[in-house]
């Protein structure tokens, strides 16, 4: 009885969703998708009459699908919906226009960015830190981003290697992984900060390539910070500066690449005159 009641709750929510989330969607399909869970309900019901409960597993299986299928179609549906809003009358209406829930729907926003939402942080943050306030724009940012981030990782890291792996040879994939590994520090801090490929991009790649979690958390929170809280204040910024916001952040991304890559040079000059010093000092004894 539980088995099946678990199967009445995906049933009747997938029918919620569908019917409730969907109201554009064409009826025929509605009838198809109605028609499939009935079906599945009614094979339930036979197969606990029939006391052949070893198959309910598969009409689980077979719910869930359908359940994922109204998903994944909710899902498109709405980001396709909002990134033609978005493209119309931009962002930065859109939450003037919903100012009750601009936090929110500003968060969600950068928590969507580097999973499914194919946005720019230059457009997103200017645009909420013009609502919101350079402060808070900042902060909201880099929570929905950093926790966004966060997710993109571990969905590469649990099902990205695997669908990877079929499609690239093993040894090219280890070659990838030594390599990625020897330089994921500089690799990952750099797509980061500059504006080259998507967030979701680079947590693909760091979650296929291994790369630690507690590093790449540290190295994303780091970026991340500095992303933020610059694109938050670029008009500010713009303003005092007179420079328009893409130039801002290009300058920005080049001055904090050459201090990062200086700090790296001054950390390998460390540490060899350490080790020449150590070198130096066993070979007077």
């Amino acid at each position: 009885m539980k088995e099946l009641f678990i199967h009445i709750v995906i049933a009747s929510l997938a029918i919620y969703l569908l019917f409730n989330f969907l109201p554009t969607i064409v009826t025929v399909y509605k009838v198809i998708f109605t028609l499939t869970i009935i079906g599945i309900c009614f094979l339930d019901a036979y197969l606990v009459l029939s006391n052949n409960t070893k198959l309910l597993k598969l009409t689980k299986i077979a719910l869930s699908i359908v359940l994922l299928c109204i998903v994944i179609v909710i899902l498109i549906y709405y980001i396709t919906k909002f990134l033609v809003f978005a493209d119309m009358y931009g962002i930065e209406q859109i939450l003037i226009d919903h100012k009750s829930i601009a936090k929110l729907l500003f968060f969600s926003i950068c928590f969507l960015q580097p999973i499914i939402l194919p946005l720019p942080e230059a457009v997103t943050l200017p645009a909420g830190s013009a609502v919101l306030g350079s402060f808070e724009g900042a902060l909201f940012g880099f929570l929905g981003s950093v926790l966004g981030i966060i997710v993109m990782y571990f969905i590469a890291r649990i099902g990205g290697l695997k669908l990877v792996s079929k499609l690239i040879k093993e040894k090219h994939l280890k070659s990838y992984q030594e390599y990625v590994s020897k330089n994921e520090t500089i690799i990952l801090t750099l797509m980061f900060i500059i504006p080259i490929l998507p967030d979701e991009i680079i947590c693909v790649g760091a979650g296929i390539s291994k790369v630690s979690f507690k590093r790449f958390i540290f190295i994303a929170l780091l970026a991340k910070l500095v992303t933020s809280s610059l694109l938050a204040y670029s008009v500010y910024l713009a303003k005092l500066f007179s420079l328009s916001t893409t130039q801002l952040v290009i300058a920005s991304s080049i001055i904090v690449t050459i201090i990062f890559l200086l700090s790296i040079f001054i950390k390998k000059l460390l540490k060899k005159s350490n080790s020449e010093e150590v070198y130096m000092t066993s070979q007077g004894d």
